[in-house]
């Protein structure tokens, strides 16, 4: 009787996983998670300007709020503990009698990848709504509104725990956000510079876990933050993207990918101190910077000084993109920012020479890292972030801060130190903000990406090819969430175009931007062999890969699992 209990107990909890999240299917039109890129723009092509995306019952409403639990629950199954990741999430909902929702918690492109294919998917909640924190500002709604309260049925679902993910925004592949894992969650050692595996988990040394394995080698151990008093935490845990959840043993439903546009990964410093100079790098500065081997000025050519260094946690869309096209290319050949590591956790290891590498957690940790780094630890601090108005605001605009060209190219800006672009600042190397937007944009976004560059067109060397360190920006999904899903990021690009250019739009907007012209190469992932084209299927790893024009390329032009240097477009060549 105790064991038909038990039965009955399993069978009524696996119903309730599978009806729960279609108590609301009615309205939930989309789910999103992951990547900061997307996140606020959207949340603008959601709301529309009031009038509501396609689909929805104008007029539209909006809200945001901080620090919405996004729960994991699948540990559990085996005897774990729900992962909760926390993230700010905007909510829009429309006039319809039942209320069409749309909302998307901005976290990490691995969490998000991992909350999209885990089975169940992750929910988002919070067991009270707090009020509404105004997180996007209120003047690029498009009708100067300020957040509103959601009504009883839109609160009942943000805080019921049944608001379940049905799309990732990521800006890696979900081959290469399932490869990050895998390496982070096996011992350290293997492969031809001995980091296949990072040390965070016990499976062989660069391998995922097989379907049915024990909790120990689903769950790594947590990666931890060193920033002062941090909590944050990276949760290594097991997922995959074809046939059954290694947890629940649910089948993966099939999924496709579709792209948003492309943003830069920007080098950023401190300019107080030992880089106040600073304005360039190579890659072999970079790799023995973030590498461990010389923290110290002298890596950059000035005078010797005690640098800190700030890396991003190996699960993250953020760190795999700069580990792939700065550091350790796919071609085995420079060095990895996680050489001499060892999975110490958290990270705060003093260097070769120099001073110390630290571990942040997330985008604004790891900027926020590099804005306090002379107080919490004495000395000038670097680090990476992906390039968006909003994720560099803390820092931008000044003279104590900056970033770094790449090789000679800017990542932002047509020629570094020569003001060009309308939008640049008038301090050399200093990041752009609100304030340095021309006199037609009155200092204030909304301000077109025409008014800030001139030639009309946003991060003019990611566009010819000659800056390397991008990658493109995703959705994932299937079924009707990818047809929501794809209207939010079509949405998204004409905000990114007219609104705030945080990235290049994949596709053409009208006859003002004609969109991107490159792709990534792709090259065989976990055994996933490369399709180039996203029309024609777009599968495979392209961290780092080659940058290729986006017209003529075959659908599998690349079938090497090594590339070269990524380098310009007429150097880029694949290696057997």
């Amino acid at each position: 009787m105790k064991h038909m209990k038990s039965v009955f107990a399993a069978l009524l909890l696996t119903a309730i996983v599978s009806i729960a999240p279609q108590t609301h299917a009615q309205t939930a039109k989309v789910v999103l998670a992951g990547s900061s890129a997307m996140w606020q723009s959207m949340a603008l092509a959601a709301y529309n300007s009031g009038k509501c995306v396609s689909g929805g019952t104008a007029p539209c409403f909006h809200y945001t709020g901080s620090n919405f639990n996004l729960a994991d629950s699948r540990p559990a199954v085996l005897g774990g503990a729900t992962a909760v990741d926390l993230g700010n999430v905007w909510v829009v909902w429309d006039s319809a009698a039942t209320p069409n929702v749309w909302a998307y918690s901005k976290v990490d492109s691995g969490v998000g990848d991992r909350c999209y294919f885990a089975q169940p998917r992750c929910t988002i909640s919070l067991p009270t709504l707090p009020a509404p924190a105004n997180l996007i500002s209120s003047t690029l709604w498009g009708d100067s509104s300020a957040d509103s309260t959601p009504p009883a049925s839109v609160s009942a679902l943000l805080t019921s725990g049944t608001l379940q993910v049905n799309a990732a925004a990521t800006d890696i592949r979900p081959e290469d956000a399932l490869f990050a894992t895998c390496r982070a969650n096996s011992k350290l050692g293997g492969g031809h510079d001995g980091l296949a595996g990072l040390g965070y988990g016990v499976n062989a040394s660069g391998t995922c876990p097989a379907f049915g394995a024990v909790l120990a080698n689903l769950e790594g151990s947590d990666i931890l933050s060193a920033y002062p008093g941090s909590t944050s935490t990276a949760h290594v845990l097991a997922f995959d993207l074809t046939g059954k959840d290694p947890f629940t043993g649910t089948i993966i439903p099939v999924y496709s990918t579709v792209s948003v546009g492309a943003a830069p990964i920007v080098f950023v410093t401190q300019r107080t101190g030992a880089l106040k100079t600073v304005t360039n790098a190579t890659d072999g500065d970079l790799q023995a910077v973030f590498g461990g081997t010389n923290c110290d000025a002298t890596a950059f050519g000035v005078a010797a000084a005690d640098i800190q260094v700030y890396l991003r946690e190996p699960l993250s869309g953020t760190m795999n993109t700069t580990e792939y096209t700065v550091l350790r290319y796919p071609a085995l050949s420079g060095k990895s920012q996680e050489t001499g590591v060892a999975a110490a956790n958290p990270l705060a290891k003093v260097c070769t020479a120099g001073g110390k590498r630290f571990r942040a957690i997330g985008t604004s940790e790891e900027v926020k890292s590099v804005l306090n780094s002379g107080t919490n630890n004495g000395t000038d601090g670097i680090g990476y972030t992906f390039f968006s108005y909003g994720n560099v605001s803390s820092i931008a605009d000044s003279a104590s801060y900056g970033y770094l060209t790449l090789d000679g190219v800017d990542g932002i800006f047509h020629k570094y130190g020569t003001t060009i672009d309308p939008g640049q600042p008038a301090i050399a190397g200093a990041l752009p903000s609100a304030a340095t937007l021309p006199a037609a944009c009155a200092g204030a976004f909304p301000c077109a990406e025409g008014k800030i560059w001139s030639g009309n067109l946003s991060f003019p060397n990611l566009r010819n090819g000659s800056y390397r360190a991008w990658s493109t920006l995703r959705v994932v999904s299937n079924g009707t969430a990818l047809a929501n899903a794809t209207l939010l990021a079509t949405g998204s690009q004409t905000y990114v175009v007219n609104t705030v250019p945080d990235y290049v739009p994949a596709q053409k907007v009208g006859t003002v931007d004609p969109g991107l012209s490159l792709l990534r190469s792709h090259y065989t992932r976990l055994g996933i062999p490369p399709v180039n084209v996203a029309t024609t299927g777009d599968r495979g790893g392209d961290a780092g890969g080659c940058i290729l024009t986006s017209t003529g390329i075959a659908a599998t032009s690349d079938t090497t699992t090594k590339l070269a240097q990524s380098a310009p477009l007429t150097s880029c060549v694949s290696v057997p």
